[in-house]
């Protein structure tokens, strides 16, 4: 089979692989699309913080985790009644189940969890536990938002909204633009979004955003003042992975406030915090890694949210070195690879 295969630092090939085989409790999937995460930039140019760790393959291996596609094979074993041809959405691991997070509502930290193979390749093998059947009013380019989204969704039930409470986004890429979707959806009724790319501003407000504005030539505080009549906002959502965005977030909130870091930072970054700061406003401060327990509310929301926009490119596999380069630039929002 075809798959884009990491093989060094700052390159990815396509390159001839074996097609998989399913064996006990697995799937294999014909990929139909796969997102490129900011993620799987860290992983290209080698920075990921994960990939320090002795459990991270390697090279060269195949990335991608945010698939779709129908399904090619089944393995014997299995628990659901799994069928070819089926379309399905993909998590890229599924949880054991029974270690001591999966038995306290943390599934996101499993230790023992299962992975997929990567999704930037013609076929996928999959632990069952994976598997989201697609109801058919999701087509393939939406179902490869599944993954992204359901963060968003854990992003914004970690604010703890309320109904007509006021939010800031910081960051207007992937996770930004699924997080106003989301918090729009459940409820928030001033949003700003904080986007220094004009393109990403724009569609920020099309989507629902009551302001979006540029944090390089404007005064956010100010704004945020503006919209919240002076108070700050309710809950700050950080997804642009900036440590300045981060720190600012804190200053962003108002009284008894939350703030959400749902971006990826560098390993090495920090920044001060001064703790009087956040005991004198009774602050929450939440951190998002993973979404435990949300693919099947992700699916249920799908339709009913105004995300068509987040999918700005599409390329064939054979053209993902291509893929990586454009949305590098930073004008895109979503690349999908077309297997």
């Amino acid at each position: 089979m075809k798959a884009g295969a990491h093989v060094s630092p700052g390159v990815i090939e396509v390159q001839d692989w074996p097609e998989p085989v399913a064996g006990s409790g697995q799937v294999k999937v014909k990929v139909t699309y796969t997102g490129i995460c900011g993620s799987d930039v860290e992983v290209l140019h080698y920075r990921h913080p994960a990939m320090r760790l002795p459990i991270w393959p390697k090279m060269p291996m195949i990335g991608g985790h945010e698939a779709t596609g129908t399904i090619a094979e089944v393995g014997p074993d299995l628990k659901g009644d799994w069928k070819v041809g089926q379309r399905v959405g993909l998590s890229f691991r599924a949880a054991c189940g029974v270690c001591y997070y999966c038995r306290t509502g943390h599934e996101n930290f499993c230790e023992h969890d299962t992975l997929a193979s990567g999704g930037f390749a013609e076929y996928a093998l999959c632990p069952e536990g994976v598997l989201y059947a697609l109801p058919d009013d999701i087509p393939f380019e939406l179902a490869a938002l599944i993954e992204p989204t359901s963060i968003a969704v854990h992003a914004v039930d970690q604010t703890e909204l309320l109904n007509g409470q006021t939010l800031c986004i910081s960051g207007g890429g992937t996770i930004g633009l699924l997080c106003l979707a989301v918090a729009l959806k459940a409820g928030a009724a001033k949003v700003l979004v904080s986007e220094p790319m004009a393109n990403k501003r724009a569609i920020a407000l099309s989507m629902g955003a009551d302001m979006a504005v540029d944090p390089l030539t404007e005064d956010l505080a100010a704004a945020g003042a503006k919209l919240t009549g002076g108070r700050g906002f309710d809950a700050v959502i950080e997804a642009s992975g900036k440590i300045k965005a981060a720190e600012q977030a804190l200053e962003l909130t108002d009284r008894g406030g939350t703030v959400v870091w749902a971006g990826m930072y560098p390993f090495e970054a920090n920044f001060p915090i001064r703790p009087f700061h956040i005991f004198i406003k009774e602050l929450k401060i939440h951190s998002v890694f993973v979404a435990p327990y949300a693919f099947e509310r992700t699916l249920n929301l799908l339709p009913k949210l105004d995300i068509g926009h987040v999918v700005t490119n599409i390329y064939p596999l054979d053209e993902i070195a291509e893929a990586f380069k454009n949305h590098e630039k930073g004008e895109s929002i979503k690349t999908l690879i077309r297997m």
